[in-house]
């Protein structure tokens, strides 16, 4: 596969992982409000920054669940990576919930209001 092919598959495939990874947080703790929000670099499959919202207060979850988070996205492919000096990007979740529709995928309008 081509450099090119490889950015077309991840710019496809990370809203929708992004949104798998979400509703399965949330599955797992029902009890939060759970979102997930990612920066990418332009021309890069993989993520540059990964954040976890809804657990500010409690550092030791957030710390377990954003281990939890990077290795299912490393296992799916999705590397997580900040690199010095390049642009980045917001990526959305796909959320099944709302339609999934492309909306989704620009930064989250929940925690632009906040």
């Amino acid at each position: 596969m081509s450099i090119d092919q490889d950015l077309a598959r991840a710019r496809t495939q990370r809203p929708r992982l992004l949104g798998e990874l979400e509703t399965l947080l949330r599955t797992r703790n029902p009890d939060l409000d759970l979102f997930v929000s990612a920066l990418a670099h332009y021309g890069e499959p993989g993520l540059a920054q990964l954040h976890i919202y809804g657990v500010e207060g409690d550092r030791e979850l957030r710390t377990r669940l954003m281990k939890f988070a990077t290795a299912w996205l490393l296992e799916r492919g999705i590397s997580i990576e900040l690199q010095e000096g390049r642009d980045l990007y917001d990526i959305r979740p796909w959320r099944e919930a709302r339609g999934g529709t492309a909306q989704d995928m620009g930064s989250l309008d929940v925690l632009d209001e906040i």
